[in-house]
């Protein structure tokens, strides 16, 4: 298993491509704007995509959605509880910040447990509301990996100010989930650079914060 990461957009958002170095088969995960920047490499690999995973609807990460899928036919993935905000143009911001509407309306609507199983990689769906009613953390099985969307990163966490967002949903998911990881697992977030959960506890801040009982 082979792993990149893209950092695209306005926002420096962090898309990224999974693959199997011998069948060449991808998931693409955030596919947040510069639709060329993943042809390109999609293309200089040879890759195969067989879906896009979606960590959550906003704009800044589901910008190069369409114009993917146009060309490599694969199913959408996202969580049950962001499928309205994916094809809505209001609630996912895209009509406000990109001057477009992006409206999507997914293939596989997953929950917290899902599976996107293949030969080569097994993905758990971690449901980790908060950002969005449906945001999402995509564990690999048998790897310390995993891709965290806007939930958290490396020092900070996800906004909870934007449509769908929940501060008592948002400090569930760190505490009943998130702070359940292990020190050596590696997180991949959504914007910024990825780190470990030991890092995590020393630095983020908000984490911390999150995690006091009050």
């Amino acid at each position: 298993m082979e792993l990149e990461r893209l950092v695209v957009g306005m926002l420096e958002t962090n898309g990224y491509i999974l693959y199997d170095e011998y069948s060449l088969e991808a998931f693409i995960i955030d596919p947040g704007d510069e639709v060329k920047t993943f042809i390109e490499r999609i293309q200089k690999k040879r890759l195969k995509p067989i879906g896009i995973i979606l960590t959550h609807y906003h704009y800044d990460h589901i910008g190069a959605v369409i114009e993917l899928k146009e060309k490599y036919p694969m199913p959408v993935y996202i969580h049950k509880k962001d499928a309205k905000g994916l094809n809505d143009p209001y609630i996912n911001h895209s009509i406000s910040s990109f001057r477009k509407a992006i409206a999507i309306i997914p293939d596989k609507l997953v929950k917290d447990g899902d599976h996107i199983e293949t030969s080569w990689v097994n993905l758990e769906i971690i449901h980790t509301p908060g950002h969005t009613p449906g945001g999402m953390c995509i564990k690999v099985k048998n790897e310390n990996i995993i891709f965290t969307g806007d939930t958290i990163f490396n020092v900070d966490i996800g906004r909870m100010d934007l449509d769908g967002g929940d501060e008592q949903a948002m400090k569930n998911s760190i505490r009943n989930k998130i702070s359940k990881w292990k020190d050596e697992v590696m997180i991949y977030p959504g914007h910024g650079d990825p780190a470990s959960m030991e890092y995590v506890r020393k630095k983020n801040v908000e984490f911390l914060y999150m995690m006091k009982k009050r």
